[in-house]
């Protein structure tokens, strides 16, 4: 059995334990809320998580992508949310032979090109497909606002092949909000933003059975919502300096770490280190650094490219030595994971696994 120091750096090491508590923590909470879950695997993108996380009461999926659809309808999981709008004949044709597969889609859409392109694939497969309508609650991204909505549903209901199964959304405008009152009015205005597109469907005759909203920072603070049925969160079985910042997790609640080497000390406040791009998220930078180095407050990741992390001390305190390893927790997790080919699985200090990440690098 192999230890961690006997890796050669750079590799993301994720500890086992912490990753089932974050399952445990996250399913309690949406069972304690009367929420369903349905975790988004974009973040850990390996089915044996996907397993777990349904064998622990989620009741399906989510996916951004077709390729991550596939990859687990391989791995045997066959209801998945495609969170994500599928436009033109290629995704048509690509959704209908998973569906004669077995899929069991439900796509979110905002268009009705996408509505069009969702009809050509329910016609191919002979199969129904589900549908949920995004709305935009502030984030401008995807999404609908106003009569837009009602008109879109409207016409879902009315397509051949297709089912209108509720409303969906994505408050991403919570990320980078660490005070708390703030967070709390992005999460209950998102929630009263559906419930009353909801109320709006079903003065046009519009029964709906799913409001959807997602992200780990609102469903770690499911007290706020009324509308709602279910969850969608995705980084919460790894955890990340944004949810930590957010203080909707802790340092020791982030299982996923890079692990690095001091190459270089050329100047008395700086250092490199062989973590560079290819293995840290670039999102951020968060106060000041990309990423945490853990147990190190003082140092920031101030500068990265490629193969280079460059880190500056502040007072020039607790500068390294040349070959030290040190462990660092990335602004966003999600990035990361999708950058490796595999990460190593620990538990109690200990390598037990080396696990692929069977979905990464998803492109349609």
């Amino acid at each position: 059995m192999s230890t961690l120091n006997q890796l050669d750096t750079p590799f993301v090491a994720v500890d086992l334990d912490v990753v089932e508590n974050n399952l445990l923590t996250m399913q309690k909470k949406a069972d304690s809320a009367c929420l369903k879950l349905r975790p988004h695997t974009k973040t850990h993108k390996q089915p044996w998580l996907a397993h777990r996380q349904h064998e622990l009461g989620a009741i399906s999926i989510t996916v951004a992508k077709l390729d991550e659809a596939e990859v687990m309808l391989n791995a045997g999981l066959a209801d998945i949310f495609i969170a994500y709008p599928l436009v033109g004949d290629s995704r048509a044709h690509r959704l209908a032979a998973l569906m004669v597969r077995g899929l069991i889609p439900t796509v979110s859409i905002d268009s009705h090109i996408s509505m069009k392109t969702l009809a050509q694939a329910a016609a191919l497969a002979q199969k129904p497909v589900r549908v949920l309508v995004e709305v935009d609650t502030g984030f401008h991204r995807c999404g609908l606002a106003g009569s837009g909505v009602t008109d879109l549903a409207s016409a879902i209901a009315k397509e051949p092949g297709l089912e209108l199964a509720g409303l969906m959304s994505f408050a991403g405008h919570i990320a980078g909000n660490t005070n708390q009152d703030r967070i709390a009015a992005i999460i209950a205005e998102d929630d009263e933003i559906l419930g009353r597109h909801k109320d709006d469907l079903l003065k046009v005759g519009l029964e709906i059975d799913t409001v959807s909203v997602g992200g780990t920072i609102l469903s770690h603070n499911l007290d706020y919502l009324k509308y709602a049925t279910e969850i969608r969160p995705g980084i919460y079985v790894f955890n990340d300096m944004g949810i930590v910042r957010s203080g909707a997790a802790t340092v020791d609640d982030c299982a996923a770490r890079i692990w690095a080497t001091v190459v270089s000390r050329p100047g008395p406040e700086r250092a490199v280190l062989d973590a560079g791009s290819k293995m840290l998220s670039t999102d951020g930078p968060l106060d000041g650094s990309y990423g945490y180095v853990v147990g190190h407050p003082g140092w920031k990741i101030a500068r990265i490219s490629e193969e280079h992390a460059v880190v500056e001390f502040q007072d020039g305190s607790g500068a390294p030595d040349i070959g030290q390893r040190v462990q660092i927790i990335p602004n966003h997790v999600c990035t990361v994971i999708n950058l490796q080919n595999s990460v190593v699985g620990v538990c109690g200090g200990q390598v037990r696994a080396t696990l692929p990440i069977m979905a990464r690098g998803g492109t349609h």
